[in-house]
């Protein structure tokens, strides 16, 4: 992928020194002598990456910096600055970084050091235009609520929906824990022609077995001590409209029964009442449950069995998707965070993603990715980030350490390790001491301001 990079130096020498670096990396290279100049480019030609000088004529690097940081999130070009000056003053680096640089390169620096800027700032490019292709496919698709999935078995369930939903009969939704089965049952409610009318959802399994009546077909003032109002359950409030029974399978037996009766004869006689009243409502079930197997050991009515079971919508799990891992882990991301606040996801992380088999299926994925984003520093998610059981990142890590590093150059690869080292040092050293940045520079043997720098260049926050 062809990275645009614009250097912004007034140095003739410094922006020779960098194109020639950088001219065998395949990118697009612009250039620019002063701060004007730089603003100008960044907002017309909208580059990848920029090294910005500090010191520059006419308006220097903060203060182009400043200028980028009072246009509004959305209309900010979404380019990485990289602030390059000789100035080792602390305070200076940490107003860039305020002000949305996203690092600070140290003069004079090894070429092979640029280098590697450039190759990861090519990844997290590649990740983006990922997503956002994957975006762009799923908002091609036709419309479905809060169902997300671009991959084959969720464009054929959104088909089996778009036909269903039409279809004048029950409708048993299938599928493991977490996999979106009420979403789906809303999105046949909303997609029929009962959509002007009520959606009601019941967790059958939560039902008291002594309030199940109550609970479904409502009760009359004074039918039993507490019923103070009249209350008219279930299926009355989803009259003219779909009533959701979830867990279908875990509903006592009991209430297999009650409802059965008032499925097949569309009447309900609310409890204290001798009064029967017809409904009229669409039933859509949904189980995780092998119903077939529940049947011969008495735990789910045949009769109920077949009057549920009219369409069958089978959900897949997660696993069998991973082509909407990526695109659901953006989508939770983007419904959760404002825009100037979506962390970006590392390399390591999506392979982690890819390769757990999330038993818990879309709602796990959601818990973890959410969890992971509010937790973590720089704004950047790692894979220490996430909550995810240790023997599952253990796997991904155990096979090799460096598995990370193949391919690139040795100076590159060491480098990064080098990086890696440095800061679980530092974050291991600042833990001991409290955050007290003196105590941790003694323990490092390093001066306190040598400290802070690094601190900047790795990212690193002392923690409150």
């Amino acid at each position: 992928m062809s990275l645009r990079v614009l250097i912004a130096d007034d140095e003739q020498a410094a922006r020779h020194g960098m194109l020639r670096a950088l001219k065998a990396s395949g990118c697009e290279l612009l250039e620019a002598t002063d701060g004007d100049t730089a603003l100008l480019a960044i907002r017309d030609q909208l580059p990848d990456l920029v090294f910005l000088d500090l010191n520059m004529p006419v308006r220097d690097g903060l203060s182009v910096l400043r200028e980028l940081s009072t246009i509004a999130p959305s209309n900010r070009p979404s380019c990485e600055i990289i602030v390059v000056t000789a100035n080792e003053h602390v305070g200076t680096a940490v107003e860039c970084m305020r002000l949305g640089a996203a690092d600070y390169l140290m003069k004079p620096y090894e070429v092979e050091q640029l280098r590697a800027i450039v190759r990861r700032a090519t990844e997290r490019l590649a990740l983006r235009n990922r997503v956002t292709a994957l975006q762009e496919q799923l908002d091609q698709q036709q419309a479905f609520g809060a169902l997300v999935g671009i991959s084959r078995p969720m464009r054929e369930l959104f088909s089996q929906i778009t036909r269903a939903a039409k279809a004048p009969l029950p409708v048993l939704i299938r599928g493991e824990t977490g996999t979106g089965k009420e979403l789906i049952a809303r999105e046949l409610h909303r997609m029929s022609d009962r959509a002007s009318g009520p959606f009601i959802a019941v967790n059958t399994a939560a039902i008291a077995e002594s309030l199940t009546e109550s609970e479904l077909f409502g009760h009359v003032k004074g039918a039993f001590t507490g019923a103070d109002t009249d209350r008219l359950g279930c299926f009355r409030q989803a009259d003219g409209g779909t009533l959701f029974l979830d867990e279908i399978g875990d509903m006592p037996t009991a209430a297999q029964t009650k409802i059965l009766r008032a499925i097949q004869e569309r009447v309900i006689q609310p409890v204290g009442s001798n009064k029967s009243i017809s409904i009229d409502v669409r039933i859509i079930s949904a189980t995780h449950q092998d119903l077939e197997a529940a049947i011969p050991e008495g735990r789910f009515r045949q009769d109920l069995y077949f009057r549920v079971r009219g369409i069958e919508l089978r959900v897949p799990p997660l696993r069998t998707r991973r082509e909407d891992v990526l695109l659901l882990a953006n989508y939770f991301l983007e419904r959760t965070f404002s825009s100037d606040l979506i962390p970006t996801i590392t390399a390591g992380v999506i392979d982690t993603l890819l390769a757990h088999s999330w038993p818990g299926n879309v709602r796990e994925l959601e818990q973890v990715i959410i969890a992971a984003a509010s937790m973590c520093q720089a704004n950047q998610i790692q894979i220490t980030d996430l909550p995810l059981p240790q023997q599952n990142r253990d796997a991904l890590t155990t096979a090799s350490p460096f598995e990370h590093l193949h391919g690139l150059p040795l100076t590159e690869a060491k480098t990064l390790l080098v990086e890696q080292f440095e800061r679980a040092a530092i974050e291991s050293a600042l833990t001991d001491n409290n955050s007290n940045i003196s105590a941790a520079a003694r323990q490092l043997g390093l001066h306190r301001q040598s400290l802070q720098q690094k601190m900047t260049q790795l990212g690193i926050e002392r923690s409150t």
